[in-house]
């Protein structure tokens, strides 16, 4: 069975260089750091609510204007056992064209959150 994807919204901030991505219904509860630059919040039902990359121009390469005006958005969240992952596609205006940026982050399941799986889109 597929299940439809969770829709989200997001926000670049530019004068702290960050990218906050974050479903509609957002009640953060506790904070996971991926990297040092990718932080993923949970809900109290441990499920994910919002996803932040700090240094975002940098993470993504590509200036500031692309990350301004981006064009969509779509999140794959997998929490197992042992890890918890996130892959995160981006449509950016880049020069006079689109371009795909993908970024992917992990860290071993430590908290012992329970199973999730879930794709996430932008509207």
């Amino acid at each position: 069975m597929i299940k439809e994807p969770i829709l989200v919204d997001y926000k670049y901030d530019s004068t702290v260089d960050a990218l906050s991505i974050k479903v509609k219904t957002y009640e953060h509860e506790r904070s996971v750091e991926l990297t040092d630059d990718v932080i993923m919040d949970f809900n109290k039902d441990n499920e994910f609510v919002a996803l932040e990359i700090l240094n975002a121009s940098y993470v993504l390469d590509v200036d500031e204007s692309s990350l301004e005006n981006i064009r969509d958005i779509s999140l794959s969240v997998k929490v197992t056992d042992y890890v918890i992952f996130v892959n995160a596609i981006f449509t950016l205006p880049v020069s006079n064209h689109e371009e795909i940026k993908v970024t992917n982050a992990s860290i071993a399941n430590d908290i012992n959150l329970p199973k999730w799986d879930a794709n996430l889109v932008t509207a």
